[in-house]
């Protein structure tokens, strides 16, 4: 008899366990369901938050006809702004351009779309009303701002999205992450035989399109997956956490011994150049700006706790390489190309850690202030023409500069 009951007894326990894997299984596959019904709005987004959707053309792009919300980064504040039937901030542009209109057009990424600012804080707005009253003309500036944008995005950008605007001035503005930005966009981006860069496909865009696999229906592996993921990269192996993949390697190269990355440099630095043609056969004006980032002008702006950290730049030091900027102004020079270089200005300015955010690497209201004036200065001497009034030197800033006092 004991021989017959040690295999039933078995057959039980092995019964019991494997039902009860199933009820853990179908109990975190329920959970896992109820969780995403409660937040499906942000779950199903593709940026968590639906302010970005996919593109067939330029990766990503600003969801239109939005209103949007966020939190002030370091003071909590609810900052909230609009986004129009072209996916970008601010009212809705007339097309095509009226008559008497200077239209500007600012590519970029985050610093000029400025989600942490309200819309009369940005410097695209600071920058249109210090143009206005210089001149007759109605002064446009518009805000095409898209985050993670590099010029190879706003080159897209501008050729698909944009050219409808009829701008008189493009104003690109080139960030410091843009070369990290630009090598995680390169591979999805369609080049023509002659090395034109066509279209950039984010690959959640055909998959939107696509019969879901049948193991995607099931939360437990999506989810599984994800946490594999996630542990992976929590514990990948020295060396690799600090790569031009990682959110910690997207400086490195602003370091005052950065690594090799004279082929990502190169290639970020080559849509610059198709998007100055497209001024050209447009007749447009085009104009590259630059500016640093904190750590590029001192060792204690954006001191909020682990701010630094989180992006790889090393805490209580200041970056004093000046290898970007003169990268930058160099290729401008061998394509001819108008650069305004704001980094000194904002290295030489007295308390500089005031014009940044503490807790993430943007302007805060005075860096949005004195990076609009010193944009002026420099529009106002580079086009001639069309300004009523004398143009300014920069020992004697123009009369409207009180109003750019930074605010306390």
């Amino acid at each position: 008899m004991k021989i017959i009951r040690s295999p039933l007894r078995w057959l039980k326990h092995i019964t019991l366990a494997l039902i009860t894997l199933i009820l853990l299984a179908v109990g975190s596959e329920v959970a896992l369901r109820v969780a995403e019904y409660r937040d499906q709005d942000s779950v199903s987004s593709y940026d968590a938050e639906g302010f970005l959707i996919p593109s067939d053309v330029n990766y990503h792009r600003i969801r239109p006809m939005q209103q949007v919300s966020r939190k002030h980064p370091d003071t909590g504040e609810t900052i909230q702004f609009s986004i129009n039937s072209m996916g970008l901030r601010g009212a809705e542009p007339a097309v095509p351009k009226p008559a008497g209109v200077f239209r500007i057009l600012c590519l970029g990424g985050e610093t000029v779309l400025a989600a942490e600012m309200a819309d009369e804080d940005t410097f695209c707005s600071r920058l249109e009303m210090l143009l206005q009253k210089q001149t007759e003309l109605k002064v446009e500036v518009i805000n095409a701002g898209v985050p993670d944008s590099s010029p190879l995005m706003s080159y897209l950008h501008l050729r698909h999205s944009l050219l409808g605007l009829q701008p008189d001035l493009i104003l690109f503005h080139f960030d410091m992450s843009d070369v990290a930005d630009d090598h995680a966009l390169r591979r999805y981006t369609q080049i023509s035989d002659a090395g034109v860069p066509l279209c950039a496909m984010h690959p959640l865009f055909e998959k939107m399109h696509e019969p879901e696999r049948l193991e995607s229906q099931f939360f437990v592996y999506r989810y599984s997956l994800r946490w594999l993921g996630d542990y992976w990269v929590e514990n990948q192996p020295a060396g690799l956490d600090r790569d031009i993949d990682t959110p910690q390697g997207k400086y490195l190269w602003l370091e005052d011994h950065p690594p090799d990355w004279s082929v990502y440099v190169w290639q970020t630095l080559e849509p610059i150049q198709n998007i100055q043609q497209i001024a050209q056969g447009t007749y447009s004006r085009f104009i590259m700006a630059s500016y640093p980032k904190p750590w590029q002008v001192s060792e204690s702006a954006m001191n909020g706790k682990h701010a630094r950290v989180q992006l790889g730049v090393r805490e209580g030091v200041a970056y004093g390489s000046r290898f970007p900027f003169e990268l930058l102004e160099t290729y401008s020079r061998q394509i001819n190309l108008s650069y305004c270089d704001t980094s000194p200005t904002f290295q030489a300015i007295q308390n500089p850690d005031r014009y940044y955010l503490q807790n993430v690497p943007q302007f805060s209201r005075e860096g949005h202030a004195l990076y609009a004036r010193e944009l002026a200065l420099y529009i106002l001497k580079e086009i001639p023409g069309i300004w009523s009034r004398e143009v300014p030197s920069q020992s004697e800033p123009p009369a409207d500069r009180q109003a750019l006092v930074p605010l306390r």
